[in-house]
């Protein structure tokens, strides 16, 4: 089943069993970001990624340049292990990583997640590669793909139990788009996905069919 198969149930399922009320403060945040022009105004191709600082599962400390030991590293900016739309994508990229390997591209996975959830992530996904944690979310907010919660928004997670003081360690109630950043050894962007909506992503073979033509 392709990824796009398997998000497509996710969102049926989640349309038929969520209130209608929820799926509207959800719905309508998507529209505030695409009103905000966030896309528009993040890093585009032919743009450099700043060297920034990730933290590690374990708790170090690393440059991005550091995890980039490829021609071609991916940048899966993911919006938490607690996201299934984001699990699901991750799990898609560590099954293609050996193709995307004999391409000369490698992946990391990058969140604002504390640490201690970018492991558990990590395990219950089975993932190989690399899964960072962006403290504060530093290097998205410079590339520009965060946005803060509104208080509907803030309500609802908050009715799911999600704490979001907990999960990312401060009080700024910030979240990333789902995107995919490709850049090469000089740290420029190559090519970007990136869509406001949380449950559609980027098929990973249609990166891989990209990759091979660049």
């Amino acid at each position: 089943m392709t990824l796009q198969e398997q998000l497509g149930q996710m969102r049926s399922s989640t349309m038929e069993r969520m209130p209608q009320s929820i799926i509207k403060v959800f719905t309508d945040s998507i529209a505030e970001i695409r009103k905000n022009q966030l896309k528009e105004n993040a890093l585009q191709v032919g743009s450099r990624v700043p060297n920034m600082k990730l933290q590690s599962i374990e708790g170090g400390i690393t440059l991005l340049s550091d995890l980039h030991q490829t021609e071609f590293l991916i940048l899966n900016f993911y919006r938490g292990g607690w996201c299934p739309y984001c699990n699901m994508e991750l799990r898609e990229y560590e099954r293609l990583r050996k193709s995307f390997n004999e391409l000369n591209a490698d992946i990391i996975g990058i969140s604002a997640e504390i640490p201690v959830l970018a492991n558990a992530t990590a395990n219950k996904n089975t993932l190989s590669f690399p899964v960072l944690t962006d403290v504060d979310a530093q290097l998205m907010k410079a590339i520009g793909i965060i946005f803060q919660l509104d208080e509907a928004s803030k309500k609802e997670f908050e009715n799911f139990n999600m704490d979001f003081t907990e999960i990312h360690g401060n009080a700024n109630f910030e979240l990333p788009v789902p995107a995919v950043y490709v850049i090469n050894k000089e740290m420029e962007v190559v090519f970007v996905h990136f869509e406001e909506d949380y449950m559609t992503r980027l098929e990973p073979t249609e990166l891989l069919n990209i990759l091979k033509t660049t």
